[in-house]
């Protein structure tokens, strides 16, 4: 069974798209123009993150859109028709009337901006003490603010474009609102997050603004903040409160910003089980076509045919191209890259869904009331409705579900990293991936921290949505809690790129050991393959179809024997390879010849491990071992990416062990430059992905279908 092109690599080609899209802003090549209807998770991650500017679309349909939408409320108005939130109280006390239309608005958000913002928030400078900030990051808030123009120029929410205008113009000027980070429950939309931003742009005094980046940013009061920037505080008409702030615009934000994020790690995910697979050098059969072919899910065919794009080049995994005929131990990789494929597919799908419902959502009306301005079957010239539409539940599925697929990836990658570190199924490799003839315990502390990080993934992933308590007078009895649901995946998420980092630091250091192996055990097979005076076998007396015949046969028992005695340093596994070639020497030879002396045979075992030892010395650290540049060219076009940003691009070498510890060198009088702590390292590659470049450099070698 076959699946049309257009979908075989369909989350690939999506994550690439909004990667791509994102790029293509931050160079100037696309223009972020709102006009209620376009608006993508890529121009939320590039105006939020990037400072690229957005702008209302000057199409006069829109300009009149919105004037209709106005004039619409207004002739209801004038027909003394009741109005939730325009001539009523709210929520559970909309049972009230007023005529007082323009002081309930500012009464709106009076009430709601109730949320706690500290002293050290105001003064990010006295926070010496480092303590929790209780406001959102600005970039949450800079998506809010442009979800919400968006959402607002449908037309359907009575409000004014300049209103809207005011709104970029704090984007422009480089204004972004302090809002707590917690109190809103996402039913009524997110209310406070809003009434701060709603209070910015109408110069509140106690509304406070950060204006300006790094050292240069000062926080003040919006109204000082307007002044300094030459803007006019914006004035409220009948509703333009609510509208403003009866939305889901900061949880879609929000969410966008995660899903943005947890795409192109589902994406990365699937390059570091083919890097895993190289470490270990596994057996990949399981990434045939036929086996997913005969199981014909969507994201299970294309997680396998990635991989197998990844893997391709490498030559440290076997069953890609075809089977294995022979050779001992496990016959088939463990489950953590076996199934991956499995294991992916389903949550990859669900994060394609989840993107779907996001955009969907913010190019959607989601305040109430609603403004129809159509004309009416009774001659009227519009209604006004009440509903729903800022029940943010879409965004919560949306959200829990990315949250749940980027737990399943963790635990996956933990499984994987835990494997690559442990002797007992790492395949051969040192345990804790030591590279050096010493003892060292390199990757343990890593192989710990991968255990915490996975722990508190885990208890992110339960959903929040069966957390829902009543609110408001028990009006809003269900809410959808969107945003705290948004909160905990860009903490899920976060995580998952520690662990992603984890893993690509375990692996560059796991497949320079691998090559080092490749390297020693062709090199000494070459030495026993020679039956001349400096070939390994020579002192047994043997004729030369003798020797080949025991050489054949010493050859598997070599390697075999060099990757099981993997507890220690690789000096410790010499004498394990004499001792198990001098076993099958000692039964041969006497066979084959009887009259061997003792002495012959103890200076055949010294003989050979002398061509052992000298060997091994000569490929391991501290002797010169294998360059990146030859390692990159035996990787997979995948892993071959990663590895060369992180040892090209980044500069981080192979871990040494204490050599490499700059405590170690300065108590020993040794130079401390360029010595980094694991920790610094491994910070290194997270601090890349954060920023996205080693993304961008990795997603321009895999081109859309």
């Amino acid at each position: 069974m076959t699946l049309k092109r257009h979908s075989q690599s369909a989350h690939m080609n999506a994550t690439l798209q909004l990667l791509g899209r994102v790029r293509d802003f931050k160079s100037k090549k696309r223009s972020i123009v709102l006009n209620g209807n376009d608006l993508d998770i890529a121009s939320i991650v590039a105006v939020a993150r990037h400072g690229v500017e957005s702008t209302i679309s000057t199409d006069e349909c829109l300009a009149k859109r919105l004037e209709i939408s106005v004039d619409t409320l207004a002739d209801v108005i004038s027909r003394k028709c009741v109005i939730y939130g325009v001539n009523t109280g709210f929520g559970g006390s909309a049972d009230t009337r007023t005529n007082e239309l323009i002081d309930l608005q500012t009464h709106l958000l009076q009430f709601i901006q109730s949320g706690i913002i500290t002293a050290a928030d105001k003064d990010p400078a006295s926070n010496s003490e480092r303590e929790p900030s209780h406001v959102m990051p600005l970039t949450w808030v800079r998506a809010a603010i442009v979800a919400r123009t968006n959402q607002n120029l449908r037309g359907h929410s009575a409000i004014r474009k300049c209103v809207l205008k005011s709104l970029i113009d704090l984007l422009h000027n480089g204004i972004t609102p302090l809002i707590p980070l917690r109190g809103t429950i996402s039913a009524s939309g997110d209310l406070m997050p809003m009434a701060y931003i709603a209070g910015a742009i109408m110069g509140n005094p106690d509304v406070f603004v950060q204006v300006g980046k790094g050292a240069q940013a000062i926080v003040m009061p919006s109204c000082e903040a307007l002044k300094m920037s030459g803007l006019s505080p914006s004035g409220l008409g009948p509703k333009e409160g609510l509208g403003l702030i009866n939305g889901t615009a900061p949880s879609v934000a929000l969410a966008s910003l995660a899903l943005y994020d947890a795409q192109q790690l589902a994406l990365l995910s699937q390059m570091l089980t083919a890097f895993a697979s190289e470490c270990l050098a596994g057996n990949v059969e399981w990434a045939h076509p036929f086996v997913h072919a005969t199981r014909p899910h969507a994201g299970q065919i294309e997680v396998a045919r990635n991989i197998r794009r990844f893997l391709k080049g490498s030559r440290f995994v076997v069953g890609l191209e075809s089977q294995e005929a022979s050779g001992d131990g496990l016959c088939q990789d463990r489950y953590s890259t076996r199934t991956a494929p499995q294991w992916i597919g389903p949550y990859i799908e669900d994060l394609l869904l989840a993107q779907h419902q996001l955009e969907v959502e913010l190019n959607s009306t989601s305040d109430n009331p609603l403004v129809d301005t159509s004309k009416q079957e009774d001659g009227s010239s519009g209604k006004v409705y009440s509903g729903g539409n800022f029940q943010a539940a879409a965004v919560t599925s949306a959200m829990d579900k990315a949250r749940l697929a980027i737990q399943m990836i963790g635990r996956m990658i933990w499984s994987q990293v835990t494997e690559m570190i442990n002797p007992a199924t790492n395949n051969g490799l040192e345990a804790n991936l030591n590279a050096t003839a010493q003892e060292n315990f390199t990757m343990k502390g890593i192989d710990i921290n991968m255990s915490a990080y996975m722990s508190e993934l885990a208890a992110l992933a339960h959903p929040v949505s069966a957390h829902v308590m009543s609110a408001e007078m028990h009006n809003q009895g269900i809410n959808s809690l969107a945003l705290i649901s948004a909160r905990r995946t860009m903490e899920a998420a976060d995580l998952l790129a520690h662990m992603s980092a984890c893993h690509i630091y375990v692996s560059c250091q796991g497949v320079e050991i691998r090559a080092n192996h490749v390297r020693f055990l062709s090199t000494l097979r070459t030495k026993m393959k020679d039956f001349t005076a400096n070939g390994a076998l020579y002192g047994l007396g043997l004729k030369g179809s003798q020797l080949e015949t025991l050489c054949a046969s010493l050859l598997p028992i070599v390697q075999s024997s060099w990757y099981r005695a993997n507890s220690n340093t690789w000096k410790d596994r010499v004498l394990s390879v004499v001792d198990a070639v001098m076993l099958t020497v000692n039964e041969y030879v006497a066979a084959q010849n009887p009259d061997c002396s003792v002495s012959t045979m103890i200076a055949f075992k010294k003989h050979f491990h002398s061509v052992v030892s000298s060997t091994a010395v000569e490929m391991f650290y501290p002797g010169p071992t294998v360059s990146p540049e030859e390692v990159a060219m035996q990787l997979g076009g995948g892993s071959a990416q990663i590895y060369t940003w992180v040892r090209s691009k980044l500069n981080i070498p192979t871990n040494c062990g204490l050599q490499d510890d700059p405590l170690y060198n300065a108590q020993n009088g040794l130079p401390t430059k360029d010595k980094k702590s694991i920790g610094s390292s491994v910070s290194m590659v997270y601090e890349s992905l954060l920023k996205g470049e080693m993304m961008d450099v990795i997603s321009e070698g895999w081109t859309q279908d």
